[in-house]
């Protein structure tokens, strides 16, 4: 029960040092602090400009953000604990401007030596935790699908591809097609297997979109792509169209290599519809 325990501390340390992981989510934490904001807001006052990144960012800062009674975004215990922390961080590295005119070259450059190498050993340090929870997690999976103590459609999975999804879903939620049909789908549409894989990250989420097209069938701009959280159940997942509007329920997979650095990021984007398991496009990419 202790070792179990421990597990999950190091796995939920593990999820905060990747949900700081990227200046975009780090941002995301500090405009909150200010005060709850809905989503329209907080992307234009974080300058985000696709609506699939700013729900990517939100959904990796689970248990750090949350929502108020009103809906709207809103920093959790947890989430002001790591800005704290964040900042903390950023204070120790920080030379003040109005000191460097006292401080002699040769001090100076020391200094910002001291920093570099503390952030070095700060990044070294996360680097490792997370890694040690990874290897954790992938013994404690290997050692369940051999006795057969898991979802067997988990265990599949994993003996397919070789990798422990990140799924970010709530249980309640039970579209036709599965978390784990939707990756297999996915993945081996494109061609993804257990040597492809290795050193990469796979998460999973379902996503509710409304897509707006002109009269031949394209998506207009950005604006078009409406995306909502799922607050309650469906009773069909089904896609409605209605004239030039389409809505969908989406399980959007994707695989990247960690860190991430750039944005769209480094890897693949997989959509696959929850109600029939058909692959789609992903429209973000499309704008």
């Amino acid at each position: 029960m202790e070792d179990e325990k421990q597990v999950e501390q190091d796995r939920q340390r593990a999820e905060v040092f990747d949900a700081l992981g990227h200046p975009t989510r780090i941002l995301i934490l500090k405009v909150l602090n200010e005060g709850s904001l809905g989503f329209a807001d907080l992307k234009k006052k974080t300058a985000i400009d696709s609506s699939g990144h700013l729900q990517h960012h939100l959904n990796k800062l689970d248990g750090l953000i949350k929502t108020d009674e009103y809906g709207k975004y809103c920093l959790s215990s947890e989430g002001k604990e790591a800005l704290l922390t964040v900042q903390t961080v950023e204070k120790s590295v920080a030379v003040p401007k109005n000191t460097e005119k006292y401080v002699p070259r040769l001090s100076k450059k020391m200094l910002l030596k001291s920093a570099s190498i503390l952030l070095v050993v700060l990044l070294i340090s996360s680097s490792a935790i997370a890694l040690f929870e990874y290897n954790q997690n992938k013994a404690l999976q290997k050692e369940l699908t051999f006795f057969g103590s898991v979802d067997p459609q988990a265990a599949a999975f994993y003996n397919q591809f070789g990798v422990i999804p990140l799924i970010d879903v709530n249980s309640s939620f039970s579209p036709p097609i599965s978390a784990y049909n939707a990756l297999q789908i996915g993945l081996s549409a494109h061609d993804w297997n257990k040597t492809s894989l290795q050193g990469m990250t796979v998460n999973i989420f379902l996503a509710f979109w409304e897509i707006t097209t002109n009269s031949t069938g394209a998506i207009i701009n950005e604006s078009s792509v409406n995306v909502y959280e799922l607050t309650s159940i469906p009773t069909n997942y089904s896609d409605v169209h209605s004239n030039n509007t389409t809505c969908q329920y989406v399980w959007v997979i994707g695989i990247q290599k960690l860190p991430i650095t750039s944005i769209p990021p480094n890897g693949d984007t997989v959509c696959v519809d929850a109600a029939t398991g058909k692959l789609i496009s992903n429209p973000f990419y499309l704008l």
